[in-house]
């Protein structure tokens, strides 16, 4: 059982809610950078990682469970059954991890052993969230909308009234996780009639190799935090690098306009469909990585005026996000269009030799070396052979380097499978938003001064933004036909 998924419609619904929660998590992102400093912020970021460490379990269930159900299979109680039970083997990871690596980075346990709660509620909506993968993508734009206000509710007076630091933090993120996971749930209940089969568990874990490679690329992709940490002998570096690369990721929002590809190539959908998506995630894309560059000091400054040293590194991270939206349109695209898993004979081995694969293995390789470089980089940093600011440049430039390699990888596996590339349409994205970079650059180094309070910086960072958005879609809507098609393709959608 399976809803009907229209591309744009699901794209722009989920994009919505992240656009909404833009403003709930940049909010909830200075109410931890004006509470914590950068080494207790650099801290929530490694606990953050282990508590992805401990959920890797549940990507073996999930992966196939988002397959089966956006194919019409009925499978939901049987994916939220099983991961609950697995997170049981997660909490052992969890403290596994937590234990071995606390007193590396000279942190107290107190905030790892409160951390434990998020590791089952990263199991639950980890089951909520592959179902609605597969069952219909716009359930996850309105969990979003309920989870990311909650999240803000309990925070504030978590960390500003009680001033409960990290500590405040972590309930504020299991409080955001319950409600996400409970919508969730309750929105796929067509797809959780079924009872608990375990056979079915036997069957996803007889092929767990599968999703267990796919994986480890996530989770190597994550651990960048872990192993500089430990480099670093401490989490204050990693603080200063996170706040650029939190602000980076709000480019990676866009991806939310091609969540429809994954589930509409599983059902024989049209080939040319990542090509369009991909030009309407750019269209979004680029002026938001574009307005990350021209405003880059004044956003961190907002955060804290500690990070406004990471000004480079948030540069160079908005190009990555830009490259590694296409790395991650290419995994959905290549995985999505691949039909080995529907293979009766030699299913293993078939599924061995096909791009389910192929793709996580050149991820794992990729991400692998990458985090050989920044251990090496932070070794270098603690020696004195590089100057501690530019740790953090020479780290954004190393995830840029590898979005690019693998990027290059992935685009020669495309022949004969989808039809994914720029086409000339991106030219006209790429000069409006150059003329908004350089407009709202002029605007923010003369209105955002210092000295002004944190809410009338942020309302005169937040109209900033406003205007340049209006000024790229305004222009655009000028020049290109197209973006005034997608303008009434909006309205229509809103109407109906």
């Amino acid at each position: 059982m399976s809803a009907p998924i229209r591309p744009r419609r699901t794209g722009l619904v989920v994009f919505g809610s992240k656009i909404a929660s833009i403003f709930t998590g940049f909010l909830f992102l200075i109410m931890m950078t004006r509470s914590l400093g950068p080494s207790q912020f650099g801290l929530w970021e490694f606990i953050t990682d282990i508590v992805v460490f401990a959920a890797y379990p549940t990507g073996i269930l999930c992966y196939w469970a988002t397959r089966d159900v956006a194919r019409g299979k009925v499978v939901g109680k049987t994916t939220i059954v099983l991961n609950l039970l697995a997170s049981l083997l997660g909490i052992a990871i969890f403290f596994a991890f937590g234990l071995a690596s606390y007193r590396v980075i000279g942190a107290s346990f107190t905030p790892f052993i409160l951390a434990i709660i998020l590791v089952p509620l990263t199991y639950w909506t980890a089951a909520t969230n592959a179902l609605v993968a597969g069952y219909d993508p716009t359930i996850n734009g309105y969990s979003l909308i309920l989870s990311e206000p909650a999240k803000l509710l309990v925070g504030y007076p978590l960390l500003f009234l009680f001033n409960m630091k990290i500590m405040g933090v972590i309930l504020a993120i299991a409080v955001s996780y319950f409600v996400q996971a409970a919508v969730s749930a309750y929105m796929v209940r067509r797809v959780s009639t079924d009872r608990v089969d375990f056979s079915v568990a036997r069957q996803w874990l007889k092929d767990a190799h599968v999703p267990a490679i796919n994986m480890i690329p996530y989770l190597l992709g994550l651990a960048d935090t872990f192993v500089a940490s430990l480099g670093r002998g401490g989490t204050l570096q990693v603080g200063y690098y996170q706040a650029a690369f939190q602000v980076a990721t709000i480019v990676a929002y866009s991806t939310s306009l091609s969540v429809a590809v994954y589930p509409m190539l599983l059902r024989d959908r049209s080939e040319t469909l990542p090509t369009e998506l991909f030009e309407f995630s750019l269209l979004f894309a680029i002026p938001m990585a574009a307005g990350a560059i021209a405003l880059a000091p004044q956003i961190l400054f907002l955060l804290s005026p500690n990070y406004v040293s990471s000004s480079t590194a948030l540069i160079i991270l908005a190009v990555w996000a830009l490259v590694n939206l296409s790395s991650g349109l290419l995994d959905s695209s290549l995985t999505g269009s691949e039909r080995a898993d529907l293979a009766v004979a030699n299913r293993t081995r078939t599924i061995l030799r096909s791009v389910l694969l192929k793709v996580p293995l050149v991820n794992t390789v990729g991400y692998a070396v990458y985090l050989v470089f920044i251990f090496i980089l932070a070794r270098a940093a603690v020696s004195g052979l590089i100057q501690t600011g530019q740790f953090v440049d020479y780290w954004a430039l190393a995830q840029l380097a590898l979005a690019i390699a693998l990027v290059a990888v992935k685009t020669g596996w495309l022949r004969g499978r989808v039809k994914l590339a720029l086409t000339p349409a991106v030219l006209p994205f790429l000069a409006t938003a150059v003329v908004m970079g350089l407009v709202v650059h002029l605007a923010g180094t003369s209105i955002l001064v210092n000295g002004l309070g944190t809410l009338n910086y942020g309302l005169r960072l937040a109209s900033i933004v406003v205007l340049g958005g209006a000024l790229y879609f305004g222009l655009l809507s000028a020049l290109d036909s197209r973006v005034r098609g997608y303008a009434r393709s909006v309205a229509r959608l809103v109407r109906h």
